[in-house]
């Protein structure tokens, strides 16, 4: 190998070695390895014991564990994986938990900490949130949902099993509950109805006791299950019931005759009903007299305080008899029957409560992380609790019209208040809920709203030409290095409400195009997007959908210029956000940057090479020695640093043609002035973005017209782009 053949090939070399260039990246999907939460005698790990609630988030996990008291601490252990890329383990409050201790690292992939639920825990389903600190500074935030449960048994007090117990029609049983866990269940104090009999649940000094009312002479078995706050596990699925009581009745007629009267309740204000009393409908008898005055006591012996006096009137077609009814005192329905007496000889019964005229002076409504308030909105599906203020409150039996599930805490009842727990049906279709005190409208109510929340955006998909991909894990620039055709936003109707009520999206839109220079090249912006939740969301039905806009939005429906006719390196800047003006909570604002990015890019270099060294092949030695000025069109590819926003190697590859020695004008004979076609590399410098003009090394090879011979080259020049 000769010289110029060796010089040639050093560097021919340092050019094409730098085509193996590569950047080095890779995206961590997965952080967690697994969590771990122990207690004092059991531990439960996501990846053993982790349930799908919901089966359209398949890869979204449950974590559930045992609790034997609400006050109870756990210690939560993280374990990791790709343990390099994390340098922090945080853990953020909720109000939810609280935390015992801090997360610490006990090992090179293991974080621990220690948490205490909140007592209102176990009326949801609460969850931890931890924020991963990568290397390179980026927060990345991890929520992992929690189901506590608990396994709640029951049992009635008398120990009787199966064994028949005794009932009387219209006499009302209650059987005093033993339980492990009595703050576990949900006490709604509501009738249930079956065939044979109704009952329901109360609670009194925290105790729980089950009232029974048969409906006619009959011997019959039933199943009944309680309702809890936390879930039974069992057979791998949370049951938000205990395991049913197995009790057998027999039914016996009533020792007085009882009679029915057509209220349940009656409202005591001496003021309002005056001499007259209320009027009241009991039922017939043909031992009940017409005229005459009874005494209502609350005991079967002499000498009972008087509670009412019932008065006989006349008798009506409905089998009834009309009558006027004086109030003396208090009755609680559940606290047995009254005696209708002549005189000081019990000759009926009957049963209702008598209650207070209470006086409201406000309402209040806590929900769920949130404080008291006087706004009386409530949210379908929601559990709220509702605190009643004014005088009398002891002796008031608040109901709400179209609810059944309602769970009063006997705790909280003094004489000037009382709160209650009530669940909002997810399915429920009024506006309003009037609040009744027995049979009285109080003339208050509970408005039903739609829930309207912002949703981060996890049901908002992106397509600009690859697979849709969705806003919420968009998390850097995008790269795209073909023609956009259109970009498309596909807001999923479906997915607002799924799992938890978001209710209808308020949404902007922003949308910028910038330049390859960085000038702003076009703005275009919508404030009108309302995109109402899917046919799959229960209350799908109950949202005005006047104002709904169309779920799929294409870019070029905005936009003069088109997204394919964009510049290389142009950047689609969008902007999504929520309208503030429609939220009471914090809105989120994403921002998602689409590059029209490019491998390589093919322009026309004119250049004007000097002091080439010229080693034609039919020659030994560089005889052509030293090139003048000459001049180069050459039709060419630069390429573009992968990972950066437009950032040109520097290197370049093309074809084209040279006149050598064109500027040469002198008379000199032995100058050797020829025209080639060539294909040739060049390595530029450094230079700023825009410059038109710089100072390559060129080196290439090519067939010279004149003297019939190919040839090598390398030298510098000057080279000029457009």
């Amino acid at each position: 190998m000769n010289n110029s053949q060796r010089i040639f090939f050093i560097f021919a070399l340092l050019f094409f070695s730098c085509l193996g260039e590569d950047v080095y990246a890779q995206k961590v999907n997965h952080y967690i390895k697994d969590i771990e939460i122990i207690s004092d005698t059991t531990i439960t790990n996501l990846t053993s014991h982790g349930i799908i609630l919901n089966r359209k988030r398949r890869n979204e996990k449950t974590l559930p564990f045992h609790f034997n008291s609400i006050d109870q601490v756990f210690e939560v252990r993280v374990y990791l994986k790709n343990d390099d890329n994390i340098v922090d383990l945080k853990l953020i409050p909720t109000s939810e938990i609280k935390v015992v201790d801090y997360p610490l690292p006990v090992a090179d992939n293991i974080y621990k900490f220690r948490i205490q639920f909140n007592k209102a825990t176990t009326t949801l389903r609460p969850s931890i949130i931890i924020a991963l600190w990568t290397a390179d500074g980026k927060e990345l935030p991890y929520e992992q949902q929690l189901m506590p449960f608990t396994n709640t048994s029951i049992e009635v007090i008398d120990k009787k099993g199966s064994e028949i117990r005794e009932l009387y029609i219209g006499e009302e049983k209650e059987y005093e509950i033993l339980t492990n866990h009595p703050m576990n269940i949900r006490v709604d104090n509501i009738w249930h109805e079956q065939e044979f009999m109704s009952w329901r649940v109360s609670r009194r000094e925290n105790r729980i006791f089950l009232g029974v009312l048969p409906k006619s002479l009959n011997t019959f078995s039933t199943e009944i299950a309680l309702e809890t706050f936390a879930p039974n596990f069992l057979f791998g699925q949370p049951q938000y019931e205990t395991l049913p009581l197995n009790l057998r009745f027999t039914v016996k007629a009533p020792r007085l005759t009882f009679l029915s009267t057509d209220k349940s309740e009656v409202v005591y204000d001496a003021e309002e009903h005056g001499q007259d009393g209320v009027e009241i409908q009991i039922q017939q008898n043909r031992k009940l007299l017409l005229n005459k005055t009874y005494r209502i006591e609350a005991q079967e012996e002499k000498g009972g305080k008087l509670v009412a006096e019932l008065f006989t009137k006349n008798n009506l077609s409905n089998n009834r008899t009309m009558c006027s009814l004086r109030v003396y005192d208090y009755h609680n329905f559940q606290d047995g029957y009254l005696y209708i007496k002549d005189g000081d000889d019990p000759a009926f019964i009957t049963n209702f409560s008598i209650i207070s005229k209470t006086i409201i002076k406000s309402i209040q409504v806590l929900h769920a992380g949130k404080n008291w308030t006087d706004n009386l909105n409530v949210y379908p599906g929601e559990t709220v609790a509702i605190k009643f203020e004014g005088e009398q409150m002891q002796h008031a039996r608040y109901m709400f019209d179209g609810l059944r599930n309602l769970s009063i805490d006997s705790v909280n009842i003094t004489k000037d208040m009382q709160t209650m727990q009530i669940s909002i049906p997810i399915n429920i279709n009024r506006k309003e809920l009037k609040i009744f005190n027995g049979d009285e409208f109080t003339g208050h109510s509970l408005k039903v709203k739609e829930k309207q929340s912002p949703r981060n955006f996890d049901f908002v998909t992106i397509d600009y030409g690859n697979a849709p991909k969705l806003v919420s894990e968009i998390e850097k620039p995008i790269f795209y290095f073909k023609a956009m055709t259109d970009v498309i936003l596909r807001f999923n109707p479906d997915w607002i409400d799924d799992g938890l009520l978001y209710g209808k999206q308020y949404i902007t839109l922003d949308v910028r195009v910038i330049g390859p220079a960085g000038q702003l090249v076009e703005i275009a912006k919508d404030e009108n997007i309302v995109i109402c939740p899917g046919s799959s969301s229960p209350r799908y039905h109950n949202y005005e959908k006047n104002n709904c806009t169309d779920p799929l939005i294409t870019l070029n429906k905005y936009l003069g210029i088109k997204t394919h006719r964009l510049q290389d390196w142009s950047k689609i800047e969008i902007y999504i956000k929520h309208q503030k003006d429609k939220y009471t909570e914090q809105v989120h604002t994403k921002k998602i940057e689409i590059y029209a990015a490019r491998k390589s890019q093919f322009d026309v270099e004119l250049s004007f090479p000097a002091g080439l060294l010229v080693k034609k092949t039919n020659e030994d030695d560089i005889s052509s020695g030293i090139s003048g000025i000459s001049i180069s069109a050459i039709a060419q590819f630069k390429f573009f640093k992968p990972g950066t926003i437009g950032k040109v190697r520097p290197y370049r590859i093309g074809v084209g043609s040279i006149a050598l020695n064109a500027f040469n004008l002198s008379d000199n004979t032995d100058i050797d002035r020829d025209l080639g076609i060539v294909a040739l590399g060049s390595v530029h410098p450094l230079q700023r973005p825009g410059r038109k003009l710089s100072l390559p090394l060129y080196v290439g090879f090519g067939y010279f017209l004149k003297a019939d011979t190919f040839f090598w080259m390398i030298g510098p020049g000057i080279s000029v782009s457009f």
